[in-house]
């Protein structure tokens, strides 16, 4: 079921499936990208209760095994209740059930929440523990937005000077500490580059910035991407097919290593939720103009 946020100038789309805005249009340019399946058929999906892949599909909670086939978990493609909406703002909601609970062993509710203004959105994932033990999680978003034609008509900018190794995932899209680029982000710009993105996603670990635009080099055009609260900032298109957007993903995790042991709790970047605990964090978009 889709809902219609409007504001002004701006007007925004929500789906309960996946919990996703899935549109969001400012003076008639749509800044979310549209789902095409010649290039990727997502928009923004959340991700949870893990980033990337795993490691033969399978994980180990407190040592037990698990099978989880699906990519950057099971929320985006879960059907989530729609608990409010208002003209500018949604939230929704994943419980854990039956059918979780044979991917995932804990007893949570995850509140996704979307709210439009004239100049961006704000975007927020609140993770409840409604369980009696302690639950563990990463949790990411994967933001795809429009650009004009080729993606490398456009320019990362961070609000803070960088020096920045880039790591790649491999075509299985797992990770290792060796998988680097023989480029680096130095300084507060990158100039997007489709090569770059020949094996799969880019990972910025742990970079000093909480902000950054994506621009078109000509005019300055793009938006400004605030992911305060989230430790690592991913970057994708998809590989060799010089797709008309780029994915700017705030996550809290990594994928699976190349040679991790399969136990959760040996996963960099997750968290630990403690029973009736939340745990809060969002990103947000500004339009440039």
């Amino acid at each position: 079921m889709q809902k219609t946020l409007q504001i002004g100038c701006a007007k925004g789309i929500v789906d309960t499936y996946g919990g996703e805005l899935i549109s969001y249009q400012n003076n008639g340019k749509e800044y979310i990208w549209t789902g095409d399946p010649a290039y990727w058929n997502g928009h923004a999906p959340v991700l949870f209760p893990f980033v990337s892949a795993l490691r033969e599909w399978k994980v180990k909670f407190e040592g037990q095994e698990y099978s989880l086939t699906t990519k950057h978990g099971f929320a985006r493609k879960s059907e989530f209740q729609l608990l409010s909406c208002t003209d500018t703002k949604a939230i929704f909601a994943l419980d854990s059930s039956e059918e979780t609970k044979k991917q995932y062993p804990y007893d949570f509710r995850l509140l996704v929440s979307h709210e439009i203004t004239e100049k961006g959105y704000v975007t927020s994932y609140t993770v409840c523990n409604t369980g009696k033990r302690s639950m563990q999680f990463c949790i990411g978003g994967h933001a795809g937005y429009c650009v004009d034609s080729s993606a490398e008509d456009y320019q990362l900018i961070f609000e803070k000077p960088e020096n920045l190794d880039m790591y790649y995932t491999d075509a299985q899209s797992l990770f290792s500490d060796t998988y680097r680029l023989d480029k680096r982000i130095e300084g507060n710009c990158y100039n997007i580059k489709y090569d770059d993105f020949d094996v799969d996603a880019i990972i910025l670990k742990s970079p000093k910035s909480k902000k950054v635009k994506l621009i078109k080099k000509s005019d300055g055009t793009g938006l400004e991407f605030d992911y305060t609260g989230f430790e690592n900032l991913v970057l994708w298109t998809p590989p060799k097919k010089h797709a008309p957007f780029f994915c700017l993903e705030p996550w809290n995790g990594l994928p699976a290593y190349i040679d991790e042991s399969g136990n959760f709790e040996d996963k960099p970047g997750r968290i630990v939720l403690e029973p009736g605990k939340k745990y809060t964090v969002s990103y947000s978009i500004t339009v440039l103009q």
